[in-house]
């Protein structure tokens, strides 16, 4: 608690970080697991697309679930 008084945060903003990270660990487990479980993707689109949330976790499990989701269902 010490440590958040020093860089004086707040409660507020210690709900906004707790929230923050909790989001970030939930999103990228599920957009790995989401494209494991796909049946329609080929093996070789399943790879680049963990390759790319391994790369660049939140930003690639972010495109994944606003796009890559998206093509599965065409």
């Amino acid at each position: 608690m010490s440590i958040l008084l020093f860089y004086n945060i707040g409660i507020l903003e210690s709900i906004l970080i707790a929230f923050t990270a909790i989001s970030i660990v939930l999103v990228i487990p599920f957009s790995i697991f989401d494209i494991i479980k796909s049946k329609e993707m080929s093996d070789y689109r399943k790879f680049l697309w963990i390759l790319f949330i391994l790369i660049a976790p939140l930003l690639g499990a972010i495109i994944y679930l606003l796009w890559g989701r998206k093509q599965k269902a065409l």
